[in-house]
Formats: C-alpha cells, sequence, structure tokens
C-alpha cells in the first residue's frame, strides 16, 4: 500500500466493497443485514469516512463471498 498516504487501505476497502456489493446488485440495507452491520457503518466504509475493525471486514468478506484479502488488495496500475 502507498506507505506515505495513511487513507489508502481505507480507499481500497471502499472501493472493493462498493464494487462487489453493487456487482451482487445488493443495497446497503442489504449488505449491512448479511454483515450483521448497520446501513450508516457501510455507507462510511464505502465513503472512506469510517476505520473499521478485522472482525467488521471479516464479516463484509462473508457476506459479499469473498476472502479478506480481496477486501484490502491494492488495485493494480
Amino acid at each position: 500500500m502507498a506507505g506515505r498516504d495513511i487513507q489508502a487501505a481505507r480507499r481500497i476497502l471502499a472501493q472493493h466493497v462498493r464494487r462487489l456489493r453493487v456487482a451482487r446488485q445488493m443495497s446497503q440495507e442489504e449488505l449491512a443485514h448479511a454483515a450483521e452491520l448497520s446501513q450508516d457503518q457501510i455507507s462510511e466504509i464505502e465513503n472512506a469516512k469510517h476505520s473499521t475493525t478485522l472482525d467488521n471486514i471479516q464479516r463484509l468478506a462473508f457476506a459479499l463471498g469473498v476472502a479478506v484479502a480481496e477486501l484490502l488488495d491494492e488495485p493494480r496500475g
């Protein structure tokens, strides 16, 4: 990850969560229910406004049907 940009991981997570949620045709509310989080938490994560716990990232990965690593993988440029 971009070492000097401490917000990079948050933005990467946000992009992956939103992309996967939309690809699965899920609303934020549906993802929140599946991940046992609130819709507000999903919104904050997708907008890179919220640092979340590893437990929540694991819940999101399970709800989206992907490995945790896929949510944190830096996009290849």
